[in-house]
């Protein structure tokens, strides 16, 4: 019977421990809302040339966001300690997440990827806007992750700033 409690103690502690409590900001920049907005009459569509990097590309430069072009999206912020606001970008950096979601085993590798976050979720789910991936090709879609599923690599996150 103590081997059954353990048991029962170790797989609820190991779903609990999936989904990470992440802060969602209570209001977000007026730059972020721009860009979100810019964004939806793409979905569904190939921007520019269809690579994840062409979604940043177009917002910050139509919305005269301040970036270095390459890879500097904005003010870099810690999103352990710091609010996640809708609008904000994520730069993903040899990551794989791995996971069960909707009751299915999934697993997701990102070497280089960027996304835009278009909302946050108080169980450590983000929903995002990005292209180039597996399950939108090079077409703009949406898609979540879950902060707690995340086994390697580095997340990057910058809040847009003119």
């Amino acid at each position: 019977m103590k081997q059954l409690s353990i048991l029962a103690f170790a797989l609820v502690f190991s779903f609990q421990s999936q989904a990470q409590k992440i802060q969602a900001c209570d209001s977000a920049p007026e730059l972020n809302f721009e860009i979100l907005n810019l964004l939806k009459p793409y979905m569904g569509q190939k921007i520019l040339r269809g690579e994840c990097w062409d979604v940043l590309s177009i917002a910050l430069n139509e919305t005269h966001a301040v970036w270095n072009g390459y890879d500097v999206f904005g003010k870099t912020y810690d999103y352990k300690k710091e609010c996640i606001a809708p609008g904000d970008i994520i730069a993903f950096k040899g990551v794989k997440f791995g996971g069960i979601q909707n009751g299915q085993k999934y697993f997701e590798e990102m070497e280089k990827h960027f996304a835009v976050v278009k909302e946050v979720r108080a169980n450590g789910e983000l929903v995002l806007l990005h292209q180039n991936t597996g399950r939108f090709g090079r077409k703009l879609g949406e898609s979540s992750i879950f902060l707690g599923d995340l086994k390697k690599g580095k997340l990057e996150f910058f809040r847009p700033q003119r």
